[in-house]
């Protein structure tokens, strides 16, 4: 699934819609499963984008397909926001978190609770 995710990204890439993989928030059409399989795992992270949908459902007309691959479309879309100064995710969160206003929520929260160094 994941070679069908970075297959179309790189055209996307290729043809300068995104300039890189953390800028997409693809769609990925696939079987239950599919769906079965990956409900443990965040696709978005082991495809290295911002966010991604798994859509139980035929694929549509000009998805992403590779051969080898049965039962797995992509969609690719952008990921909608603004990118987090610290993880570089597009998410529509950033700027919402007065004491970080540059980060998403996920990397305000890892802020806020590092640990501080004594003064020097």
């Amino acid at each position: 699934m994941r070679r069908v995710v970075t297959g179309a990204l790189e055209i996307e890439r290729a043809e300068k819609r995104i300039r890189s993989s953390l800028q997409a928030a693809p769609k990925v059409f696939v079987t239950a499963e599919y769906i079965k399989a990956m409900s443990d795992v965040d696709l978005a992270e082991i495809a290295i984008t911002s966010s991604a949908q798994l859509i139980e459902g035929a694929i549509p007309q000009g998805a992403f397909t590779l051969p080898d691959v049965d039962g797995v479309g992509v969609v690719p879309d952008g990921a909608e926001g603004e990118k987090c100064d610290r993880c570089w995710k597009v998410c529509d969160d950033v700027g919402s978190h007065p004491k970080h206003a540059t980060v998403c929520g996920r990397c305000a929260d890892a802020v806020e609770h590092m640990p501080q160094s004594p003064p020097a």
